[in-house]
């Protein structure tokens, strides 16, 4: 049994231990461990920004070294897992699966070194935590710490972070007892603002889309070319191709034409297969539609995976690696969120 603290503690700090090994002195031997070594070596300590992320990781990297980096990413990625799983209190069935996701090559690997992903994790992990906490009416409002975790999720990753804060509005909607037909018609009037925004904002986000290209290089073994972005409406129309492209990682084609994708390209279809399972299972139960997964779809599921395209759609590597750091506080809320709805029966369901 696995149900334990105990020994899911155990399991965690052996998992996360291993994949440390295994990315240090296996998986860097073929392919670069990202900034890992230029944080380490104070790379960035030039920039003397405060504002940019690249300047302090370069600032604890190089205060902390190479141990004590090690050690840190070690303590904030196992804290953050713990502590959101404990917050969700998953049933031993479903603690299997969240121990299979963290066996995972691409999380085990870019989770298991200094690197953004490192905080990305450990602060979303914290975020999720208070999301679950706010659908088991255990608090009105967010922790200090879980505060002070959503704030450094938005200086690292803004994009990220809207999921939080618009979840936690669904939630307490919800909550606060508003009609579920009013609060999934707010969620569908604000997205249809969103989309109105970006269309009468068409230029920008095209010029937006000719910038993100030059950041990943060509001579990159896994950076596409640039066939997809060329005219102004292509950033929305290639979202239905380029959304799961940017979530799996790489191509069915990319991964036969270099084999060692093959793994990563099977865990991106599992992991992306595993999200549209318990959305749709927790969205549709009995014949019915529980409102609230249809909400939160909207608000978590569909946000994460929208803020995520840009920045995963030309590099396989770079979708992978951006992907680890929000994959397990978002299979694990969806997990929670099954259960929940199983267990409880949901409410705010449509008759």
């Amino acid at each position: 049994m696995i149900t334990t603290p105990k020994n899911k503690i155990y399991y965690i700090v052996l998992i996360k231990i291993l994949y440390s090994f295994l990315a240090v002195f296996v998986f860097a031997q073929f392919s670069s461990l990202g900034d890992t070594n230029d944080y380490i070596n104070g790379y960035y300590l030039d920039r003397d920004d405060l504002f940019s992320t690249a300047y302090l990781m370069s600032v604890i990297g190089s205060l902390l070294g190479t141990v004590g980096s090690f050690l840190l990413s070690l303590l904030l990625s196992i804290t953050g897992i713990l502590y959101m799983l404990e917050k969700a209190r998953l049933g031993n069935n479903q603690l299997v699966l969240v121990l299979v996701l963290l066996s995972l090559p691409s999380f085990g690997v870019w989770t298991s070194i200094f690197s953004k992903e490192i905080f990305v994790l450990f602060s979303f992990c914290i975020c999720t935590g208070g999301l679950i906490e706010l659908i088991n009416g255990k608090r009105s409002f967010l922790s200090i710490f879980q505060i002070v975790a959503l704030a450094l999720l938005t200086f690292i990753k803004p994009h990220y972070a809207v999921a939080v804060y618009s979840s936690m509005l669904t939630i307490l909607a919800y909550k606060n007892g508003i009609k579920s037909e009013l609060a999934i018609s707010v969620n569908i009037i604000i997205f249809c603002l969103i989309i109105l925004a970006s269309i009468y904002y068409i230029e920008a986000i095209f010029e937006y889309t000719q910038i993100m290209p030059k950041h990943f290089s060509r001579n990159g073994g896994t950076t596409r070319i640039n066939e997809f972005w060329n005219s102004e409406y292509d950033f929305f129309t290639f979202i239905p191709l380029g959304l799961p492209m940017a979530f799996i990682g790489p191509t069915l084609p990319e991964s036969i034409n270099n084999i060692k994708l093959l793994p990563f390209f099977f865990e991106g279809c599992f992991l992306f297969l595993l999200i549209i399972f318990y959305s749709a299972t927790s969205i549709i139960r009995n014949q019915n539609i529980n409102t609230m997964a249809l909400s939160l779809f909207i608000s978590f599921t569909c946000v994460l995976l929208i803020a995520h395209y840009p920045f995963g759609v030309f590099n396989a590597g770079s979708a992978m690696r951006y992907r680890s750091g929000l994959i397990m506080p978002m299979c694990v809320f969806l997990i929670y969120l099954k259960q929940y709805i199983t267990t409880r029966h949901g409410y705010h369901n449509s008759d």
